[in-house]
């Protein structure tokens, strides 16, 4: 933290921050929570032998912007005032002794073997879940002392992320609270020592290594919650999933059927209560694969949506599995069908073709509002803000014949057998949100249609 003085000064917070410096396990995970100071922890255990002139340090990110944006600029508020320098070029600090700290980022798997010949006495991975296991236990074996200096690995992450679920494996003793987790447990900063078998780690009284986790949350970083008090709200307002994972620091936190959308939280009203002026759109999500006997194809939906006082209502979804044609054609019928003023919200698939598919609709449609909606494939990512509107009770649906199959797919995300209708939920939602779509620029072929 940054003491109130007119020179910055830095001192651990009292508890799970200054407990993580102390830690002389070989291994020692900390955080598991958004706000604990994790960065910060980093590059301060980084510091431990930069009196020593042989000592090296390096400090990972996943990807280089990230790097640049988080620890390295963290790292120019401090290092300086130990009398080290950076050289921009190998983004490393060289203190005074002649040990330096480095900064480098694993972006792709085979990015480890940049440090091939490499020996380092201190390893620090910022977001570990952010990497691969490979990753990790490629880079550990540089980790190494010829100068009799002692060796030691941090962690600092978040659950979540796709790394998840190898480095609740990794720490198991501590992140797995499930009844059928058979393996030892331990207690938070209580450390347990392993050796490494053939079919991954041997946990053992007797073993040469020793790991640990270390738990910190929000509450633990008072200089946050003092500079920053609606800090804790945010957390608060995101989706169920992501709140338990962030703000609780709950590993057993997971996308699964019924944490993100629940059946209760939607409220069915007879009449919209959304007026005629109310901001309108009707997003398709599209599919042209025809239903044949023995197949399962997504399907095409047109979702009708409205905001209205702080509330999102689905008042019509159409819902079809047809050609190119028919697709098209449901989409033309609806357009002279929803109240004037609907926004025509055409999901834009990632590539050129999906760029050339919007400009056909773009220009069959000329003339009324259609807009398109570039996404991506991360589907939980796009869902997770109508989550967190529908656990508060903001997202409504007017009573029709569609109500049933809405919910239970909503209920069954990600888990079901397909989420198109999610899909189109969280497309309209979110362009409620923005109120604006990006800018369209037709592809140079837009003139030919390829659906």
């Amino acid at each position: 933290m940054i003491a109130e003085t007119e020179a910055p000064t830095w001192r651990a917070n009292v508890g799970p921050q200054a407990r993580f410096l102390r830690c002389t396990a070989y291994e020692a995970l900390y955080g598991g929570a958004a706000g604990g100071g994790k960065s910060d922890a980093l590059l301060m255990a980084a510091l431990r032998f930069v009196g020593v002139p042989a000592y090296r340090a390096l400090l990972l990110r996943r990807t280089f912007p990230e790097l640049q944006r988080s620890l390295i600029a963290r790292s120019r508020l401090w290092y300086p005032m130990l009398g080290a320098q950076l050289n921009e070029q190998l983004k490393a600090w060289r203190f005074p002794s002649g040990a330096t700290i480095e900064f480098g980022h694993l972006e792709h798997a085979h990015d480890v073997h940049a440090y091939q010949s490499a020996e380092y006495q201190f390893l620090g991975f910022d977001e570990l879940t952010t990497f691969m296991l490979s990753q990790y236990r490629y880079m550990r074996s540089r980790c190494r002392s010829a100068q009799g200096l002692p060796v030691y690995i941090r962690s600092a992450s978040n659950p979540g992320g796709e790394g998840h679920d190898w480095v609740q494996d990794e720490w198991a003793p501590w992140l797995n609270t499930a009844l059928e987790y058979k393996g030892p447990r331990a207690e938070p900063g209580q450390a347990l020592r392993y050796h490494n078998a053939e079919d991954g780690i041997a946990w053992a009284p007797d073993g040469p290594l020793s790991r640990v986790f270390i738990p910190a949350k929000v509450t633990d970083n008072p200089h946050l919650i003092n500079s920053d008090p609606a800090y804790v709200e945010r957390l608060r307002g995101l989706d169920p999933v992501t709140r338990a994972q962030l703000l609780d620091g709950n590993w057993m936190a997971r996308p699964a059927a019924g944490a993100y959308f629940k059946r209760h939280w939607i409220e069915v009203v007879n009449v919209s209560p959304a007026p005629a002026t109310a901001p309108r759109i009707r997003y398709w999500d599209r599919a042209a694969t025809e239903a044949h006997k023995g197949n399962d194809p997504d399907w095409t939906v047109g979702l009708l949506m409205a905001r209205h006082a702080g509330q999102f209502i689905v008042e019509d979804v159409i819902r079809l599995r047809g050609g190119p044609g028919q697709v098209e054609a449901a989409v033309t019928q609806a357009t002279r069908m929803d109240p004037i003023g609907t926004i025509v919200g055409i999901e834009q698939d990632p590539g050129q073709a999906g760029k050339v598919e919007a400009a056909y609709y773009v220009r069959t449609l000329a003339g009324l509002n259609v807009r398109c909606y570039p996404v991506t494939k991360d589907k939980i990512t796009r869902a997770q803000p109508a989550s967190a509107q529908c656990e508060r009770g903001n997202l409504k649906l007017v009573a029709g014949p569609w109500n049933a199959a809405l919910l239970g797919e909503l209920e069954a995300f990600p888990e079901g057998s397909h989420d198109d209708q999610v899909d189109a939920t969280s497309g309209a939602l979110n362009a409620l949100i923005i109120r604006q779509a990006p800018r369209y620029t037709a592809p140079e072929d837009a003139g030919e249609r390829r659906i």
